[in-house]
């Protein structure tokens, strides 16, 4: 069962934050030639833990799109996988992931697993490093154990600005799709 909590790791310190909202759906937006898989979690406001935040209370925020040809929901199975291996598309502009703690981050090493389906409920494991010699924060590992419910239509990501000159194609560096074994 999903323990329904955001979990920050910086080093040998970590902390929790509890979910108050995990949505999932697909955004199919006519100017893209691709439906995107959208996840999106908002958490409750805890104080920080981590000595460089001051004890600033926060409240992360996480954004992750899976663009994939093909993508359909029949590929939502208990067992599969998408590996999203960075925050963006340095060709097309495209914006993949987006964490917001003091300021926007993009995620690296992006993974998310389905534990579970039942009905519009999905039960899912994300993890994501912030990373980059450019972030706000020190390399912070993201892990996400969630019961996420259906939001159709799914609102863009918050860096949806990014996209609105695109010309209809694939970003070329999208996720990666693995199926569910078989037992």
């Amino acid at each position: 069962m999903p323990t329904n909590t955001l979990k920050m790791i910086r080093g040998e310190v970590a902390r929790g934050y509890p979910i108050k909202r995990a949505t999932w759906g697909f955004s199919n937006p006519a100017p893209y030639s691709v439906p995107v898989f959208s996840m999106t979690i908002e958490t409750e406001k805890q104080q920080s833990i981590f000595p460089e935040d001051g004890d600033w209370p926060h409240a992360p925020k996480w954004s992750l799109d899976v663009w994939i040809r093909d993508l359909s929901e029949r590929m939502l199975l208990p067992g599969s996988e998408f590996a999203v291996p960075g925050c963006y598309d340095d060709f097309t502009g495209v914006i993949f992931t987006t964490f917001f703690y003091d300021e926007h981050e993009g995620t690296e090493t992006n993974l998310i697993r389905i534990l579970g389906r039942e009905g519009d409920l999905l039960n899912l494991s994300i993890e994501g490093q912030i990373s980059h010699a450019h972030a706000s924060m020190p390399p912070t590992r993201i892990v996400v154990h969630a019961r996420f419910a259906r939001l159709s239509p799914h609102p863009e990501i918050d860096a949806q600005f990014c996209r609105d000159a695109l010309p209809p194609h694939e970003p070329p560096y999208g996720a990666m799709y693995l199926p569910p074994t078989a037992a």
